[in-house]
């Protein structure tokens, strides 16, 4: 009986441990959302009433319209360009044997090592060197070098676990490479291109020093706008465009785990 007690208080100790740590986490993005809907004309908690202004303050903004703008167009190029990069080099990592195969995938996964500053920085000095224009081709370029390496790590271990006796059957009967492909190992390794391109999506509208260092006055992310309008303005209207922001990335992450079961992945 004794024995029975003291799990079921360890059991309860553990889930209050897990809720403190919940709320932790949480606290600040709520603390945020709350705050967007102040009557307020400054940010404060606890908020006075409940209006909508600030978010249609903040959207009627041809900056702010321009920058989700922005970072939807960097989203969706920079995510196609890591998942059309990232799926034959996790098919050439996993189903071939050569010399240098572990140095290659290690050398394609080392963007995650690198600190964003460091690499912002880095890209700034590099175009500044070659005379290239900043803009939304390099934010895309940058945002792909980032996010590639997470479609490269899901795919991967997506197609570690698939047998090869598909596609080998594939070809056996007479389909040609890219039939093979498209339609045995493209949909095996469906999968790990969704939760790669969660990832990349994610990168996408959080990552700040790389549009830092490389945007332009007509190639404004909403990171940047948010950032901006935190210096000139003290109202609740970074909180709105925040919480738009947040209900994007938390929408991305439910797709994600319906479709794909992200939780294989992030371990």
């Amino acid at each position: 009986m004794g024995h029975r007690v003291r799990n079921g208080l360890l059991r309860a100790a553990w889930r209050f441990y897990l809720v403190l740590i919940i709320v932790f986490l949480l606290f600040p993005a709520l603390l945020v959302v709350v705050v967007s809907f102040d009557t307020a004309s400054y940010m404060r908690f606890p908020p006075d009433g409940f209006t909508l202004r600030w978010y249609r303050t903040a959207f009627m903004s041809e900056t702010i319209r321009l920058a989700v703008y922005n970072s939807v167009i960097v989203a969706i190029f920079s995510t196609t360009a890591s998942i059309a990069l990232a799926v034959p080099s996790a098919i050439v990592i996993v189903r071939r044997r050569f010399p240098g195969r572990d140095a290659l995938y290690t050398f394609l996964m080392s963007p995650i090592a690198v600190p964003w500053v460091v690499f912002g920085l880095a890209l700034l000095y590099l175009w500044s060197a070659a005379g290239w224009n900043r803009g939304l081709a390099a934010i895309v370029i940058g945002h792909t070098v980032i996010g590639m390496p997470y479609v490269l790590r899901t795919c991967t271990a997506v197609l570690s676990h698939a047998t090869p006796s598909c596609e080998l059957a594939a070809r056996t009967l007479g389909a040609n490479p890219w039939n093979t492909f498209r339609l045995v190992t493209l949909p095996m390794m469906k999968a790990g291109v969704i939760a790669g391109a969660t990832f990349c999506l994610l990168i996408s509208f959080i990552n700040v020093p790389v549009p830092l260092f490389l945007t332009t006055s007509s190639s404004t992310t909403i990171q940047i706008a948010i950032f901006s309008y935190m210096l000139s303005n003290y109202d609740p209207g970074v909180a709105a465009i925040a919480s738009f922001q947040l209900v994007l990335i938390l929408l991305a992450l439910y797709v994600a785990q319906r479709i794909a079961n992200l939780r294989e992945f992030i371990v």
